[in-house]
């Protein structure tokens, strides 16, 4: 019966599009997570757990925190760069509005950081907020991070 075939056909699809999306707000859970120990435990084993999210092409784009493309230059700044101007901090990433195709998918993404500067010594914690815009591509090691874009809220005073 060709009416159960596409029924199915249809529920493969959904359940394809749901285990991606959950795979996308899994890989940025990931993303908060690996981009705190960028600043908490610094070094090569933390910047090179952040690039393997991304594709060897991908885009990091920290708006006045600076812009890396490529793998060599986004291993630099977590490595090298990002470490020197803060000590610590902890990323909440929340409200995913996700569109999700078979091999690519787009997102945005609020963030709050919650983070501690390096200098002046002593000083204490400043909040962040904004927003992410992602393209991730499906590829042989599952959904990475083509392209994150960030953006800064900064309420009225």
């Amino acid at each position: 019966m060709p009416g159960i075939e596409e029924h199915d056909d249809e529920q493969k699809q959904r359940l394809r599009r749901l285990a991606s999306r959950a795979a996308i707000e899994e890989l940025k859970a990931e993303y908060a997570r690996k981009a705190d120990a960028v600043f908490n435990s610094p070094g090569a084993a933390s910047a090179t757990a952040l690039a393997d999210l991304f594709t060897d092409d991908g885009v990091l784009d920290l708006g006045p925190f600076g812009r890396y493309e490529g793998r060599a230059a986004l291993l630099n700044a977590c490595e090298n760069i990002l470490p020197q101007a803060t000590k610590w901090t902890t990323h909440y990433i929340v409200s995913p509005i996700l569109e999700v195709g078979d091999q690519a998918a787009s997102g945005s993404w609020y963030f709050l950081i919650k983070s501690v500067p390096q200098s002046p010594p002593g000083a204490g914690v400043s909040e962040i907020l904004g927003g992410y815009t992602d393209k991730y591509v499906k590829t042989a090691k599952g959904w990475q991070i083509r392209e994150s874009l960030s953006s800064f809220f900064v309420p009225p005073t």
